[in-house]
């Protein structure tokens, strides 16, 4: 039975191995949606200096004299989540558009310590270089998933001053309370599926870690997305260092004492298939604070930005114009 074990795995890991390819070359070549590919600006990338000296990996495109919005990927991804957005030459002809890829992931640098990833103040300095070097008075920026967290971080250290707006999706922040446990609680054997997962996605196997990595891929949408998106989030997972897996939640989540901070526009984009993010208590955050609005996608999961790209895009490019424009 062995060499049938063996050749199995074999076999998986091949396919993974060439789907992985496959998507690599998809993100080197940059590829946009057919609509928009000739008119996109050019995709500008730099390394910076981020916290303690780790290297983050930016990418810039758009006229830099054009209102700013640096978006900030979650956990297991990279800058590439966000491919719809810079892809769309409307949204990329009205604004300067940022992302970068967190410590640890993607291109970046990959810290081995426990230190590098549970310190919120070197997730704000990270995201404080790349607001630096913009070199403007007032940004945007928009968290999706564990970058609501991040920040979160940079308005615990550095406040509202060089923002201009907020914008959140796939999660609040840490501004709300845990979710209520579900009415139904999980079956013994999701809560064990889930553990294993995230376990798996630390193995040192490559072949149970790709496995692990693409079940997590699949959970981060509410609807099947296409084969090239997932392959490409897949490898996105792959690059994402085992510390940061392992220590990025080993730390304090909770930043409802930072809602009374808030004193900039915010809008909160929420997924009405994402567990993750309770319409209540989107509902509960945003009358806490002044001018908030929350923007609810019924058919998406933990990605609007990915599932319903036109009209996230749309709606993102109001919101930055109207909090840009000189009244």
């Amino acid at each position: 039975m062995r060499p049938n074990c063996d050749s199995s795995r074999g076999e998986f890991v091949k396919s993974r191995l060439t789907i992985l390819l496959i998507a690599v070359a998809w993100l080197g070549c940059a590829t946009a949606p057919a609509h928009a590919a000739d008119a996109a600006p050019e995709r500008r990338y730099l390394r910076i200096e981020g916290a303690d000296g780790v290297p983050l990996n930016v990418l810039e495109i758009g006229d830099p004299a054009k209102p700013t919005v640096v978006l900030v990927h979650g956990i297991g991804q990279s800058h590439a989540s966000f491919d719809a957005q810079f892809s769309d030459a409307v949204l990329t002809g009205a604004l300067h558009v940022i992302a970068y890829d967190l410590r640890g992931h993607g291109q970046s640098g990959k810290p081995w310590t426990r230190d590098a990833y549970v310190t919120s103040e070197k997730w704000a300095d990270d995201l404080a270089r790349v607001i630096e070097h913009v070199h403007k008075e007032k940004v945007v920026v928009l968290g999706w998933s564990y970058g609501s967290l991040v920040v979160s971080d940079y308005l615990r250290k550095y406040g509202t001053r060089q923002l201009a707006a907020i914008a959140l999706a796939g999660a609040y922040g840490g501004l709300t309370p845990p979710p209520p446990p579900p009415k139904e609680p999980p079956s013994p054997n999701f809560a064990a599926d889930m553990k294993r997962m995230l376990e798996e996605q630390q193995s040192g196997d490559p072949a149970v870690r790709a496995a692990a990595i693409h079940r997590g891929v699949l959970r981060l949408t509410g609807k099947p997305m296409p084969g090239e998106w997932v392959a490409k989030s897949d490898v996105m997972g792959m690059l994402t260092a085992t510390e940061a897996r392992r220590y990025m939640f080993d730390r304090s989540l909770d930043n409802r004492d930072l809602v009374a901070k808030i004193n900039v526009p915010l809008l909160v984009f929420i997924g009405g298939k994402d567990g993750s993010t309770p319409e209540a208590q989107g509902r509960e955050l945003v009358a806490q604070v002044a001018g908030a609005r929350a923007s609810f996608y019924t058919d998406s999961g933990h990605s609007p930005f990915a599932e319903e790209p036109l009209r996230f895009n749309a709606e993102l490019a109001q919101f930055v114009r109207s909090v840009t424009t000189p009244k």
